[in-house]
């Protein structure tokens, strides 16, 4: 099992960033639209959820597709606020229910 996180290729929109699962059944790809933030400890929460989400449904590509979703919004919602701390607590809806859902793709 491969995650890459924060991937941009020459084919990546420079408005995009993308994530890249691999396993045993193949390889999904997913873009979501680049947020002008950075912060620590992003990378580790979308490993935490692409872990959790792999755990429960066996699929790298919904674990991915999870887990980019939710950070996603939990991401935006933290640029919004101006925040340099990711906003888990104030977010956390995110983590149950994404306002916006990504679908991967196989690449």
């Amino acid at each position: 099992m491969v995650l890459l996180t924060s991937l941009q290729i020459d084919e990546t929109p420079a408005d995009a960033i993308e994530m890249l699962a691999v396993d045993g059944e193949g390889v999904w790809r997913l873009r979501t639209p680049l947020l002008p933030i950075s912060v620590n400890g992003a990378g580790d929460a979308t490993a935490a959820l692409f872990f959790a989400h792999l755990l429960q449904t066996r699929s790298a590509a919904e674990a991915l597709k999870r887990a980019a979703s939710s950070i996603y919004g939990v991401l935006k919602a933290t640029a919004e606020a101006g925040s340099r701390e990711i906003l888990t607590v104030a977010a956390q809806e995110e983590f149950v229910s994404p306002s916006r859902v990504f679908e991967p793709e196989p690449a």
